[in-house]
């Protein structure tokens, strides 16, 4: 059976289109974002509620604590198990998220070196990319250790657990990473015109901050133990919420940072998943995004019966 992955930016309607898709396919959800996997964080991740997944079953969220640490190897050993269980039950999986690393890993058949964290001198680093200059100095290091290394050097974590693998593997990188068989795989790419998706990041950073929901599940979660640290680490959103509440950043001050940042991390997305021949892209106007389940069947279906992947469509 064919994985079907609807990937794409954030804030693009990919888990609505999946959850439809998977009720007409009597379908599961595999979860590929990596802010889901966090337990008990839901609003600042946009993790689904029980009422938006309408019943369909949907695997790999609340992996982990917020202090926790987590890597893409440990997602793929769960989502590995868990599709077999799907397959095994003769249901559709459907793969869905935003995180390319994870879907890249899934479905190209890329060992991820399932190097162990190193606790002390992870910490050692999160210290230093706290001082000034100290992210500088972590990127120096990775491009001295391996000038080929080919990762977003902008996110911390992928910036850290590059040089854990350094040096557990060492030098390059990419040798860490060597690439098993592909999965056979339909991949859909959702997007929005710009103006569009503005509106709807602008929307949703608004309803986060000025119901003052982020703000309150930050609270939850500080009272649970959860540090501030691992809050900051969370994804966005949850920055901007210990600002707003430490009355360092007004509300409207808040909703600025948290659509700025949703900005550059959707257009992150869009580079990376642009880079896959395999995807193909579909795009939504103002209707919403499960107004499109026809086309996506369509496109497994013909995938189906000419037993090769789908050639990549422009983007429109």
């Amino acid at each position: 059976m064919r994985l079907l992955a609807i990937v794409g930016p954030t804030a693009t309607g990919k888990t609505r289109l999946a959850v439809a898709v998977a009720r007409q396919l009597g379908g599961e959800l595999l979860n590929a974002d990596s802010r889901q996997v966090i337990r008990g964080l839901r609003v600042g991740t946009c993790a689904p509620a029980e009422a938006e997944l309408a019943g369909v079953p949907c695997h790999l969220l609340d992996l982990r604590e917020p202090d926790q640490p987590f890597t893409a190897a440990d997602w793929l050993d769960a989502a590995e198990s868990i599709l077999a269980v799907v397959i095994g039950r003769g249901r559709q999986p459907v793969l869905v998220g935003g995180t390319g690393l994870y879907v890249s890993a899934l479905i190209g058949g890329l060992d991820l070196a399932a190097v162990p964290p190193d606790a002390e001198h992870r910490a050692d680093r999160a210290a230093q990319l706290r001082r000034p200059g100290g992210h500088e100095a972590l990127v120096g290091e990775l491009r001295a250790r391996d000038p080929t290394a080919d990762i977003d050097v902008r996110n911390p974590r992928r910036l850290l657990r590059a040089l854990e693998i350094l040096d557990a593997r060492g030098a390059p990188l990419a040798a860490a990473r060597r690439r098993g068989p592909e999965r056979p795989a339909v991949l859909i790419g959702l997007d929005l015109p710009a103006a569009l998706h503005d509106e709807i990041i602008r929307s949703r950073a608004e309803w986060m901050i000025r119901t003052a929901a982020l703000v309150q599940e930050v609270d939850s979660a500080l009272r649970r133990g959860v540090s501030r640290e691992a809050l900051d680490a969370a994804g966005i959103g949850y920055r901007e919420a210990l600002a707003l509440r430490d009355g360092r950043l007004s509300q409207d001050g808040a909703v600025e940072a948290l659509v700025q940042r949703t900005r550059r991390y959707a257009k992150a997305q869009r580079t990376w998943f642009r880079r896959d021949p395999r995807i193909r892209w579909i795009q939504r106007s103002e209707a919403a995004a499960d107004s499109l389940v026809d086309e996506v069947i369509d496109a497994l279906r013909e995938d189906a019966r000419s037993g090769e992947r789908l050639h990549r469509r422009r983007r429109p």
